[in-house]
């Protein structure tokens, strides 16, 4: 994979900002907006009918507590698996997501949000 087919974690997150909507459980948003995102690229392929598609391991890194929340809600972690896999396939039809990681951790630095994040 190019660098140029990679996909940034900044470009992810507001993907799937986008895909949860305004009306998105709150706790996915939050996991969201104060998680850290990485991601591995080409994780696992299979081949489909628009020919080799690409699985990419994405890895959320947000606070214990937040965590601990989003996993108490079934609605939550469906949203958040939902919208980050939105995101992932709006990149071209050769990408999916194959795993998503909700990890606890420092989460998201607040000198790496935006003016207006």
């Amino acid at each position: 994979m190019s660098a140029h087919d990679e996909i940034a974690p900044e470009v992810l997150r507001r993907g799937a900002l986008d895909a949860l909507g305004p009306h998105g459980d709150l706790r996915a948003r939050d996991a969201l907006e104060q998680g850290a995102l990485s991601i591995e690229h080409r994780v696992t392929s299979w081949e489909a009918s628009v020919g080799t598609v690409h699985g990419h391991r994405v890895t959320l890194e947000v606070p214990a507590p937040l965590k601990d929340e989003v996993e108490r809600s079934p609605f939550a972690v469906d949203a958040l698996h939902a919208a980050i896999a939105a995101a992932v396939a709006r990149q071209g039809m050769e990408h999916s997501l194959a795993e998503l990681r909700l990890v606890a951790g420092e989460g998201r630095s607040p000198w790496t949000r935006g003016y207006r994040d």
